[in-house]
């Protein structure tokens, strides 16, 4: 079951993410938008929207009935729905390494790096690199995955309060590292803790705001007319405020997770209307493939400004977009779909699944 919301949210992140890492390639330094200048906090908002949607699937199934086949089969269920694509995305990002496709060759293809992205675990502080940049927080959300029952168990206790706490500590802690590259919060270094400690964190926030969602309290404070304007305004303002407040920004982010939960008109109409909806879907790709694609498209427009072809950098760069959305969307279809299904088909032994009727009875 999909809140058509939340998954327009996660398409308005992945696309705020791709405005942000743009202007990253020099050769499109002047197409940097403001607006997006510290949208690499659009991550942040991943964690916690992956700890909250998570938990609205499988706190039952994993937590209340807690064993051996319903911990496998969540497993199972979430690398079916992540590694497909990761996979695909690391081979084909190895290949760009191999034969300088993009001009870039930043990363080593050593045993450790290429063993540790394939097994998905390259960026819990090893030292080890993601071979496609954008997947060391995918890396980090296996982390997350694998000790989900324990974070949900003392969320739904009577210690959550001190969670929250400590969540708020460690995200502190991370922005008072100085590792950040764009902001301090923007830490994704391969070589620290800490950027496992910012996903853990972000997704722990997550949980415990699926556990306020059903509060009387919270629904009046959240499901009401103008809640979710307020709530967009809020960040923005914290967005604008000196000093780059970005915990402050992350601290009201799971508020903005609880409206587009509750769905009210105004979270339907900026989040579950058609384009940020199919933005939503194809949202995962989005992220991963997005720095290929400008890379390919920036080496592409150095050539032709060196044949002195100039004057078409916009038309290069929608040119980008709508390659970007093309990729993504067959992307979505033929390996995230798919992929998914395969897993699937090969967790229940290489049988069809019942038909829906059998099941049920």
């Amino acid at each position: 079951m999909r809140i058509s919301s939340l998954t327009g949210l996660r398409g308005v992140a992945a696309v705020s993410v791709l405005l942000y890492h743009i202007p990253h390639n020099p050769a499109f330094e002047a197409f940097r938008l403001p607006l997006f200048s510290r949208a690499y906090l659009a991550v942040d908002l991943f964690f916690i929207l992956s700890g909250f949607v998570i938990s609205f699937g499988y706190h039952d199934r994993v937590v209340n009935h807690l064993g051996r086949a319903s911990y496998v089969d969540f497993l199972i269920n979430r690398m079916a729905r992540v590694w497909p694509l990761h996979l695909i995305v690391t081979l084909v990002f190895m290949a760009r390494i191999v034969l300088n496709i993009s001009g870039s060759q930043a990363i080593a293809l050593d045993a450790p790096n290429i063993l540790t992205n394939l097994l998905m675990v390259q960026s819990w502080g090893w030292g080890t690199e993601p071979i496609a940049g954008n997947s060391w927080s995918v890396s980090t959300e296996v982390a997350a995955y694998l000790i989900y029952p324990l974070i949900a168990i003392i969320a739904f206790s009577r210690w959550a309060w001190v969670q929250g706490l400590l969540c708020v500590g460690i995200l502190g802690l991370v922005a008072l590292s100085g590792r950040g590259s764009s902001g301090p919060l923007d830490v994704n270094d391969s070589d620290s803790v800490l950027t496992l400690l910012r996903c853990l964190a972000g997704f722990s926030l997550g949980v415990l705001s699926y556990r306020c969602a059903e509060k009387a309290w919270c629904r009046r404070l959240i499901d009401r007319t103008g809640a979710f304007a307020m709530i967009c305004a809020l960040i923005a303002l914290a967005l604008l405020l000196p000093g780059k407040a970005d915990l402050l920004v992350v601290c009201l982010m799971p508020a903005l997770v609880l409206s587009c939960y509750y769905n009210g008109t105004a979270a339907r109409a900026v989040m579950a209307n058609p384009v940020s909806f199919h933005l939503g879907l194809i949202s995962y790709s989005i992220y991963l493939w997005h720095p290929l694609v400008r890379d390919v498209f920036a080496r592409g427009m150095g050539v032709a400004h060196r044949h002195g072809i100039t004057g078409f950098d916009g038309l290069i760069v929608l040119a980008m977009l709508v390659a970007t959305w093309l990729l993504c969307w067959a992307s979505y279809a033929l390996v995230e779909v798919r992929g998914h299904r395969f897993i699937k088909w090969l967790q229940r032994g290489g049988r069809s699944r019942k038909p829906v009727v059998e099941a049920a009875a």
